[in-house]
């Protein structure tokens, strides 16, 4: 019932905007307009939520996962998302939202006669316009100019594209929430590590419930790499066999927030730890190492847009 409301309030916002653009092109070609009451009608039908959905679906581009959105930007989407959906927002109370339903049926059908009203009066304008042009190839109608023509298309364009971003950052504020709460309970959780069983090829995989996460069939190089959010790398020194075989198989005990979005680098505090404890290695991240810290045998982890080199002897962030 809530996204109903929403839906409807956000609507007659965008009949409203059309009304301001209906008005501003009054003196230009009836089809304009025509297509631009057929676009309000057509906004009852399909609500803004499914870009919303879209843009969540496709997340916020980001080089690493623990990395925000941009300031401004997570700003704008918390001022402007409760005003473009003040139900899910601030009510609270059944019999006002009941109230408010009502209010937005009767308002959305007063919207659906006046939407009619303009589609017919812009049809017949169009008609009219056919006629004069069959009738007289002089006839031109006033152009639509510049400034006209970049106000439509600036509509047209932040009206698809703000649902899109607004569920993009969103998404990955939420993201970001989860990763916080899972580094703070997983931040000492027990790891049990045993041998993989053989024939089980090189793909790994990282399944989470309530409970514990878990890593089936990883070798040491690539957990590190997962749990430090590295796609491409080179260990320092060159390849050494212990860290490519044998493969294992992972448990992380402990709470896990959202186990549908959950980031393996909320794991790096206890699997560093568990390195340190069991092969008695240590990790640094641009020099820094990692706690707790050892002065050898440690992986050496740059943090890169891209590797410049592919031959480079640091593990590189892309």
């Amino acid at each position: 019932m809530l996204g109903v409301l929403d839906h409807l309030w956000q609507s007659m916002l965008f009949v409203a905007l059309v009304c301001g653009l209906a008005r501003l092109t009054r003196s230009n070609l009836a089809a304009l307009r025509l297509w631009m009451w057929r676009s309000a009608a057509l906004k009852f039908l399909l609500p803004f939520g499914l870009l919303y959905a879209l843009g969540a679906w496709l997340g916020f581009p980001v080089r690493h996962s623990a990395i925000p959105p941009p300031a401004a930007m997570a700003e704008f989407v918390a001022f402007g998302l409760p005003l473009a959906t003040p139900a899910q927002t601030f009510a609270d109370d059944a019999w006002w939202v009941a109230m408010g339903l009502m209010l937005a049926l009767i308002a959305a059908a007063a919207c659906g006669v006046w939407i009619f009203r303009e589609l017919r009066a812009a049809r017949l304008q169009h008609v009219a316009e056919q006629q004069l042009i069959v009738a007289d190839w002089r006839y031109r109608a006033t152009p639509l100019g510049f400034l006209r023509a970049a106000v439509l298309t600036g509509v047209a364009i932040l009206t698809l594209s703000l649902p899109i971003v607004c569920g993009a950052i969103n998404d990955r504020l939420w993201r970001q929430q989860a990763l916080a709460i899972d580094q703070r309970s997983l931040h000492s959780a027990i790891v049990d590590m045993t041998e993989a069983q053989p024939g089980r090829g090189f793909l790994s995989r990282v399944t989470a419930n309530d409970e514990a996460v878990s890593i089936a069939n990883i070798n040491i190089q690539d957990l590190v790499a997962l749990v430090y959010g590295i796609e491409q790398f080179e260990v320092f020194g060159g390849a050494l066999p212990w860290l490519e075989s044998p493969r294992y198989d992972l448990r992380v005990a402990g709470p896990v927030y959202a186990p549908s979005v959950f980031d393996p680098y909320s794991l790096r505090r206890p699997v560093t730890d568990y390195l340190y404890q069991r092969f008695g290695v240590s990790i640094r991240v641009n020099g820094d190492c990692q706690e707790p810290c050892k002065d050898y045998e440690s992986f050496h982890i740059e943090r890169l847009p891209r590797c410049a080199n592919p031959l480079s002897s640091h593990l590189c962030h892309q």
